[in-house]
């Protein structure tokens, strides 16, 4: 299973939070877009899940252009939801929320109109696991998940077993990287980290 996070947009480029809120690639993210998809295809996927945001759907286009593959579109594996700090950048959002990001920055919750890590790692986890039941009906197929920063390291670290709302051991993920996981055998959790934020 792969995780392949979206391209450059202009938000990211400009370090305001997108959230749950729609924007496009930009000129760099569809070229980083086009330049990854030989390396995934080289994986050799077979079947390819996005996010509904147009960012991870016009990053998975690319790879679907270099495997022929369909694009299934799925709204669970989208961002974490950031309520009204959506579209602003952390100096902005220190202006009215202040004690709040300040629990954000320490790792904790901050509450509000902010999901939890806790809860987008659910969200994501639930996703993947009912997609991996219902296509892996051979051995050794791969699914690519087009996603987004937050629900892919909170969506992994639930798979392995870790509360992204009490612990954070893994970093955040680069425009256009990705990770690898694969089911272990007879072992707990089932799902293996085999590699995080490759590119």
């Amino acid at each position: 299973m792969i995780f392949w996070r979206h391209g450059q947009t202009d938000l990211n480029k400009q370090r305001r939070l997108q959230g749950s809120s729609d924007y496009p690639l930009n000129d760099t993210g569809r070229e980083q877009a086009k330049a990854a998809a030989p390396k995934i295809a080289a994986l050799k996927p077979d079947f390819i899940i996005a996010s509904n945001l147009a960012r991870a759907y016009d990053t998975a286009q690319a790879l679907a252009a270099e495997t022929g593959l369909d694009i299934i579109v799925d709204p669970r594996i989208q961002e974490r939801t950031f309520g009204a700090w959506e579209g602003q950048n952390l100096e902005e959002i220190a202006v009215h929320s202040a004690e709040r990001l300040q629990l954000w920055r320490d790792g904790k919750e901050p509450g509000g109109d902010v999901e939890s890590r806790q809860d987008c790692g659910i969200r994501v986890a639930n996703a993947v696991q009912d997609w991996t039941e219902k296509l892996h009906d051979e051995e050794g197929e791969t699914v690519v998940f087009v996603s987004h920063g937050a629900a892919i390291s909170n969506a992994i670290m639930t798979m392995l077993g870790v509360n992204p709302s009490e612990q954070q051991p893994l970093g955040g993920m680069d425009n256009c990287h990705w990770a690898i996981m694969s089911r272990q055998q007879n072992r707990e959790p089932i799902w293996r980290l085999n590699s995080y934020n490759v590119n």
